[in-house]
């Protein structure tokens, strides 16, 4: 009985402690989630103990669960706010970057045309001045964790065609980075998490 009595004076006390929690990091969303899974086994815990044995006490129950479920609504609001407040930001990061890609692959793509009729006409030093040029993309930013919806998976894939356009156009004598070109002006990813955006396409799978 003195384990249920100490469990009555906690389940009482968690709305309070709900209401002081701040989430603003991932180290404190972590601790509000701690937090409603340990009102959740308390719940538990008091139903396990009541229920077998005083089968008319639901109101008695009820009073120090009702406590618990009002302080795991309120820790959930708290991880709520802070979730959709990162994704916003993340949200206006990503386009911004994506703005700034676009221009810089339209600078690209017209360079490479540029620096290919050159190479038709023979003209291979024209050419190469055009390469020296061309803007380089950024460096893959570090995304946040971020949690998917459950059976939706987003798989990113190295635009192997893409990058072969590049190389061939530029006979290597532009980087990209994350990927090491031979002489022979073939390429092998060396570094993943270095290689920009604009050298991914994304596929959406399903899992049943």
């Amino acid at each position: 009985m003195e384990k249920i009595e100490k469990f009555k004076r906690d389940a009482l006390a968690f709305p309070d402690k709900a209401r002081r929690l701040i989430v603003h990091n991932n180290e404190t969303l972590v601790i509000a989630n701690n937090f409603i899974l340990t009102a959740k086994e308390m719940i538990n815990e008091i139903a396990g103990s009541y229920d077998p044995i005083i089968k008319h006490a639901q109101a008695e129950k009820k009073k120090y669960s009702d406590p618990l479920k009002e302080a795991m609504g309120t820790a959930r609001l708290h991880v709520t706010s802070y979730l959709e407040d990162q994704a916003e930001i993340q949200r206006k990061a990503d386009e911004e970057a994506r703005k700034i890609e676009e221009a810089r692959q339209k600078k690209e793509d017209e360079a490479l045309e540029r620096a290919k009729k050159y190479q038709d006409q023979g003209m291979q030093e024209e050419a190469d001045e055009i390469i020296e040029d061309i803007p380089l993309p950024a460096r893959q930013p570090e995304a946040p964790a971020i949690a998917k919806p459950e059976g939706l998976a987003l798989k990113r894939i190295v635009d192997t065609e893409k990058i072969n356009r590049f190389v061939e156009t530029t006979k290597g004598q532009a980087q990209i980075p994350g990927i090491r070109i031979y002489p022979v002006w073939k390429w092998e990813i060396e570094d993943r998490s270095k290689i920009p955006s604009s050298y991914y396409k994304s596929t959406i799978s399903t899992r049943g």
